[in-house]
């Protein structure tokens, strides 16, 4: 018969489990604690002070309409990130703007170039990392001494997912004039060849970053830039998917025109002022299948664009940027079929 004192070895561990891990144990499980966790009063801050390094890390998006039933499940799902994409720094120009396209996100982008004006030595006097800003102080312009210059840097996400845009503004004064309270930015560089100067300067500095597409080295601060987007699908008329880009006219024709190059689509004609392009697309578009100029020569690229279907994509300016439809030469719910392909095509090779 087992001695009473031997059962009290064997139930004392159970205790302590209990003891330990129970609802008022020291290890409980805390997983539903926040259910019943007090909402506490924004933290005030003094009007003199700035308050935006206490802004909420994460921003809360409003709530939208749910789609129609007519619309509902024809909006294509988000793509994964893709975990291959070029680790490319290129400086676009479009109308005499000139922006860097990086494919990174903005998280990853911040801090380095944060990096970019401690490494030059240069303080920053403004920083807004939700809203992608930062803003230098009063410096020595090298190209003139008589003169100070400051710069205006803005991180915006891309047309395309995983990566962003880099825009500079450069604004300069008399080393004698008093500084102003506010600086008022104007719409462009006063000084267009001095911003593209400090552009080329951020763009071969992040080129030359091996550590910017490292998740650890992203910014938090800045993680609310990137649940926004430059390209969005929507419905338009009569329930058709539409492509709506957050970006001017003059660069929305150019960019598209890059895009159906990149796509191997052809293009049968343009009209910039009517803001459309006669195109065709049979789904299987490959730039790398193209004939070269011996295959076109000896018959491998004969006009047999009459058998393929034919659309229209037409630009429209919207108060917010602009609306990409595309038309089906033939009506019916095949062609429209293939005109949200299209669109989606166009939006892989956007940027």
């Amino acid at each position: 018969m087992l001695d009473r004192r031997y059962w009290v070895v064997l139930l004392l561990p159970l205790a302590s489990c209990s003891y330990l891990t129970g609802d008022d144990g020291y290890f409980r499980d805390r997983q539903a604690d926040y259910l019943t966790s007090p909402v506490e009063p924004d933290m005030r801050i003094p009007e003199t002070l700035d308050s935006y390094t206490l802004d909420p890390l994460y921003v809360i998006p409003a709530m939208v309409e749910p789609p129609t039933d007519e619309f509902a499940g024809r909006v294509p799902r988000p793509k994964p990130m893709d975990t291959n994409r070029p680790e490319g720094v290129v400086i676009q120009r479009v109308s005499g703007e000139a922006w860097i396209v990086i494919a990174a996100t903005p998280q990853q982008v911040w801090p380095r170039v944060r990096d970019f004006w401690t490494g030059s030595n240069v303080g920053l006097d403004y920083e807004n990392p939700q809203a992608g800003i930062m803003e230098t102080t009063w410096i020595d312009n090298v190209d003139d001494p008589t003169r100070l210059e400051r710069v205006r840097v803005r991180i915006e996400p891309g047309l395309r997912a995983g990566s962003s845009e880099i825009y500079v503004l450069h604004l300069d004064r008399f080393r004698t004039e008093p500084p102003p309270d506010l600086p008022v930015w104007p719409e462009a560089s006063l000084s267009e060849g001095r911003g593209y100067n400090v552009l080329e300067q951020i763009s071969q500095y992040l080129a030359d970053r091996t550590d910017i597409y490292s998740s650890s080295s992203a910014s938090l601060l800045a993680g609310s830039l990137a649940g926004e987007s430059k390209a969005s699908f929507n419905a338009g008329p009569g329930g058709l998917l539409v492509l709506d880009v957050r970006i001017n006219f003059p660069r929305a024709w150019a960019q598209v025109a890059q895009s159906l190059e990149r796509s191997g689509i052809t293009v049968l004609s343009s009209d910039r002022d009517s803001g459309e392009y006669q195109v065709v697309f049979s789904g299987e578009e490959d730039p790398s299948e193209r004939p070269g100029f011996f295959g076109r020569l000896f018959g491998g690229g004969r006009d047999d664009t009459d058998e393929l279907p034919q659309f229209t994509l037409r630009l429209e300016e919207t108060p917010t940027g602009v609306r990409i439809n595309a038309v089906p030469a033939t009506a019916g719910e095949e062609g429209n079929l293939m005109a949200e392909q299209l669109l989606q095509t166009l939006l892989s090779n956007l940027g």
